[in-house]
């Protein structure tokens, strides 16, 4: 991932949640970042977003941890139907706890939301 005054942004919006959120947050980074290395991070809309040719995916907290979304998600296989959506915006993931977190699930969304935007 692109190193940037914007991912420095995002190093203090992580700072700056609460920590059991935190702990959520820098997973779903990591993995955002080892699946999709050339996305470009920025703080946006109030949450940690990822473009690629296009808004790609987000985190941000929620009241029980933290949303994981996509912009697209509406479009995406979802073969777990993990995906939820309030008001038909963004579907995201609920995660509460480390063991919401399926990582080769989440490095599947992620690349199929990249292919998205290239299309």
């Amino acid at each position: 991932m692109r190193r940037s005054t914007s991912s420095r942004q995002v190093d203090e919006y992580v700072a700056s949640l609460a920590p059991e959120k935190q702990e959520l947050a820098r997973e779903v980074r990591r993995i955002v970042a080892d699946s999709a290395a050339h996305l470009q991070e920025t703080i946006r809309w109030e949450s940690a977003c990822y473009f690629f040719r296009g808004p790609v995916c987000y985190f941000a907290p929620s009241r029980g941890g933290i949303h994981f979304g996509f912009f697209r998600g509406k479009e995406l296989s979802d073969p777990k139907r993990r995906l939820v959506t309030r008001n038909g915006k963004h579907p995201h993931i609920k995660v509460r706890s480390l063991q919401d977190i399926d990582e080769g699930y989440f490095v599947g969304l992620i690349r199929e939301a990249v292919l998205l935007n290239q299309s």
